[in-house]
């Protein structure tokens, strides 16, 4: 059992204080929020009282996620703890209860993929995944998990693991969708980070993978999960997806007052 390790910092640790926390997010979310059938959503991962609001409308507009079989969430790695691509096997719990480990579909992805191993350490302390999964709880609690932590996101990993989700969720036959666990732009001043972002959710919006990583590269956009944006967008794409849609884009700025050096966020989807 993977226990938690940002309850109590980045979300409330109680079951009935992360309810209300929940229903606050929902309900601000609910105001840019797109009800599709997208396959695949991009959501951030800081404190709910920053970007809880963000994450919530892209659970809200993906109309498949509330009888989902499998959510498959694809998180950057923070710690520097673990194998550079690392699949957890465990169940995870959360305060509103245990969210089950789909064993066979992480064993298929590990089949199909030359770069995942199995590994824990890298989920540890990690709170990339962890924090997306109070909402899949609140809104299918019967959902199935697969984690993946990516401390290699180059393309050629993230190549690796869609392709990999891909053909499992071919072969399993599972109604699936994948959750691309990041942030945006961190610490400059919130223009300097729209001016950033723009550049980065111009190449998200034309699916267009290969650009986000050149971009990436060459212009040191400090966006924390390009890795796992990338694979979704990939994902995304095999499915059948033609576009991606921006929700929201907001910063810390917005919550704590201080634009002079923020953390950028943004909610995207991938409808069919």
């Amino acid at each position: 059992m993977r226990n938690t390790a940002a309850a109590g910092s980045f979300y409330p640790r109680y079951t009935e204080e992360l309810e209300w926390a929940l229903k606050e997010c929902f309900n601000i979310g609910r105001k840019n929020a797109q009800e599709t059938d997208a396959y695949a959503g991009i959501c951030p991962h800081a404190g709910y009282i920053y970007s809880g609001f963000a994450a919530a409308s892209v659970f809200l507009s993906i109309k498949g996620i509330k009888d989902a079989q499998t959510v498959v969430f694809l998180g950057p790695n923070h710690t520097g703890m673990g194998v550079p691509v690392s699949l957890s096997k465990e169940d995870w719990n959360t305060p509103l209860g245990v969210c089950e480990n789909d064993k066979e579909f992480g064993e298929a992805i590990l089949r199909h993929s030359k770069m995942a191993q199995k590994d824990e350490a890298a989920h540890a302390m990690e709170h990339s995944i962890e924090v997306q999964l109070p909402f899949l709880k609140s809104l299918n609690p019967k959902a199935r998990i697969v984690p993946i932590c990516m401390g290699d996101q180059s393309i050629n990993a993230a190549r690796d693991i869609a392709e990999a989700i891909f053909l499992s969720q071919k072969e399993l036959g599972r109604k699936t969708i994948l959750i691309a666990s990041s942030d945006f732009s961190h610490y400059v001043p919130a223009e300097t980070a729209e001016e950033r972002d723009r550049g980065a959710i111009s190449h998200i919006l034309k699916l267009d993978a290969e650009g986000l990583e050149e971009g990436v590269e060459r212009n040191g956009w400090s966006i924390c999960g390009h890795g796992p944006i990338a694979a979704s967008i990939i994902y995304s794409k095999k499915r059948g997806s033609k576009k991606a849609m921006e929700l929201i884009y907001t910063n810390s700025g917005e919550a704590t007052g201080d634009y002079s050096s923020v953390v950028a966020y943004c909610g995207i989807i991938f409808p069919g």
